[in-house]
């Protein structure tokens, strides 16, 4: 007789691997969409496609247009470099505008080494360079009789010169300097290796040469180029940020409307219970106003002004917006709405919404994850009278498995948490449950917020035991950001971690010493008012209570740290002392900014993260003979009796599939 498992595990292998995204390539080659835009005449909604490649390192930009009736399918316009990222390491959105006759679209785009302006035809007959000269095209904008007006940074040849310069005669350290980095061409900007400064006193950088003068250009249809004008310079001025767009900035009507419903007004330290505003946008006479809840569920509400009456349009499990950000506005073409939509378990696609709320999926760049044999679920508990939720994907076998936590905010399609860093699908076809959880809301002031979260996770890890899903002795953690701090404070202030992997640095005297000095006063006033904490010397009890490095000695799980270079250096107490100690190592990534970006700095992360939760929680080690050291060398670390026995099983393959590896 054949076992239920056995029959199960038959009928998943079966399933087409085109159709999982549950390794650690295919998540890191998910594809995304951004840079929705109507054509002035409403006939044409343009699309990009940003596309990671493991194989080239790229990750590679093509551009679309689709008929705004929908009855045609995309039409190709062609491939335009590679995506720009900021200096975080975001992928930058799509720009694109159109010509006044709604015949060209307009791109900015970095192709061989610099950011310039690309237009092609509607026909797809291809793209030509539009504007660009000796400088990076920063901004530009369209005149109504279509002549392009762009802002233009200085020569990429005058800033390798100055870089050089600085590199000859020394760099004076000032509140500008990150002496965290390397301070000669330690990051990518722009496609090049290149210096980089602060450019605020808070960690926001630029590259030199950022406050220089800006070459302003209008260059007419017909091709000329001349000095713009003070009325077109305007054209270029910043648009407000989406991402503080409030129910104040909606016509009074509209505000009451939403308000009455009992949308928050403020975003920040709303209810748990109350929705959002996510963006508002015109449509054919009326408004679409987008709402979002604590789990970054959209719903679309379109307000009509003539009947004063908000009605649905349609909602998503997961997001409804311009592109990965919830606040990004979807793109309104006639009598429709184009958005992208993703969730847990739906990587993102394009989709056309009709007046009355009908959905038509328009474009699918990636495979779906519905035959791999996961569930994931939306779960919702309760933290001290506070609601807590995450998403929680595991797979479907009967049994304990052990349990993988991050901790900060689960938006849109589940790769890897907040900095995509954990491949949490290949984690949990592999047998280990993936939860990813909301950062609870409530009190921000110094200590609460991780204590907040350190209650969520020992509370939902109890009911996930309660219900027979997950092994309470078998548990793991990691964080980037403010996920990797709450992470810490798991494994220094509780014994529930069996491993742990973090993303960024932690607060200890090194991150403060690096950066307090005369320019950065901002950044000494934060870390007071945010963690209660003056100088070392000043208040060295609040930095005993907050540094993991000063508390290693109550750290009992393993720590693999994966830190980009241009913030390694502030933990460096806590790389060497867990080091000393056997408790961990560090990888660091060289030009890697707060979020890896690269593709293939992310397969690393996500591979190595794979094993290492596989080696601690499941004993398992994978027989590829390239990582048979890193497996000598985790056999070493932790306390003695939590490597008594290093004797592990070489596996290679999953409960999913046994062609899988």
């Amino acid at each position: 007789m054949v076992s239920r498992t056995a029959l199960l595990f038959a009928l998943l292998a079966a399933a087409s691997p085109a159709a999982s995204q549950v390794t650690s390539r295919e998540i890191a080659e998910t594809a995304d969409i951004s840079g929705l835009s109507t054509s002035p005449d409403g006939t044409w909604v343009a699309y990009r496609i940003e596309r990671p490649s493991t194989l080239t390192n790229r990750i590679d930009v093509d551009w679309y247009v689709v008929a705004a009736d929908g009855k045609s399918p995309p039409r190709a316009l062609g491939r335009t470099g590679t995506a720009l990222w900021n200096d975080a390491g975001v992928v930058e959105p799509g720009e694109a505008k159109w010509s006044p006759d709604s015949q060209r679209l307009i791109v900015r785009a970095l192709v061989d080494g610099r950011a310039a302006l690309w237009a092609s035809p509607v026909d797809g007959s291809g793209f030509t360079l539009a504007a660009g000269g000796d400088g990076d095209i920063e901004a530009f904008a369209l005149t109504r009789d279509g002549a392009i007006v762009t802002r233009e940074g200085p020569s990429r040849d005058l800033i390798a010169r100055t870089e050089e310069t600085e590199r000859e005669t020394g760099i004076l350290v000032d509140g500008q300097t990150d002496l965290a980095q390397p301070l000669f061409r330690g990051a990518l900007i722009n496609g090049r290796v290149a210096s980089q400064r602060f450019s605020n006193d808070w960690f926001d950088r630029a590259p030199l040469l950022a406050s220089a003068p800006r070459t302003l250009t209008t260059t007419t249809p017909g091709g000329s180029s001349r000095r713009a004008s003070e009325t077109e310079s305007l054209l270029l001025a910043p648009q407000p940020d989406p991402v503080a767009f409030l129910t104040s900035d909606l016509p009074p009507a509209l505000q009451k409307a939403l308000e009455d419903r009992g949308v928050c007004k403020t975003k920040i330290g709303c209810a748990a219970d109350l929705p959002r505003l996510s963006w508002a946008l015109p449509m054919n006479g009326d408004t679409v106003v987008a709402l979002h809840d604590a789990d970054y569920r959209q719903t679309l509400l379109r307000w009509s002004p003539r009947t004063k009456r908000l009605e649905k349009l349609a909602a998503s499990e997961g997001q409804l917006a311009g592109g990965q950000k919830y606040y990004l506005p979807c793109a309104a073409a006639g009598s429709a709405i184009f958005c992208v939509e993703a969730a847990a378990a739906l990587p993102p696609r394009l989709v056309r919404i009709d007046r009355g709320g009908a959905k038509r999926i328009i474009d699918s760049p990636n495979s779906y994850p519905d035959r791999d044999g996961l569930l994931a679920e939306t779960i919702v508990w309760q933290v001290s009278g506070s609601r807590a939720s995450g998403v929680l994907i595991r797979p479907k076998i009967p049994g304990r498995l052990p349990l993988f936590v991050t901790y900060y905010a689960c938006a849109g399609y589940l790769r890897g948490g907040v900095g995509n860093e954990w491949p949490l699908r290949a984690l949990a076809a592999h047998g280990i449950a993936a939860l990813c959880i909301n950062a609870v809301p409530g009190d921000t002031d110094k200590d609460a917020r991780y204590k907040r979260g350190l209650a969520a996770i020992e509370a939902v890890t109890t009911l996930l035991a309660e219900r027979g899903i997950v092994d309470r002795a078998r548990v793991g953690m990691g964080g980037l950001s403010f996920g990797s701090e709450v992470t810490m404070w798991a494994a220094t202030h509780s014994d529930l971690l069996k491993a742990v992997s973090i993303a960024s640095v932690q607060m200890e005297p090194a991150y403060y010493w690096f950066n307090a000095r005369p320019g950065r006063e901002t950044f000494a006033d934060n870390v007071r008012k945010v963690w209660g904490a003056g100088s070392p010397d000043e208040t060295p009890e609040a930095w005993k209570e907050l540094s993991p490095a000063l508390n290693t000695d109550r750290i009992t799980a393993p720590i693999l740290m994966q830190f980009p270079e241009q913030e390694a250096r502030l933990s460096i107490e806590l790389i060497s002392r867990l080091a000393t100690a056997r408790m961990g190592e560090a990888h660091i990534f060289p030009y890697a900014p707060h979020n890896k970006v690269e593709p293939r700095q992310k397969l690393a992360a996500y591979e190595r993260n794979l094993d290492w939760f596989r080696f601690w929680l499941k004993d398992e080690i994978d027989p590829d003979p390239a990582k048979a050291f890193q497996y000598q060398r985790w056999s070493k670390f932790a306390p003695a009796e939590a490597r008594a026995s290093t004797e592990r099983t070489q596996r290679s393959t999953s409960p999913i599939s046994i062609n899988r590896k």
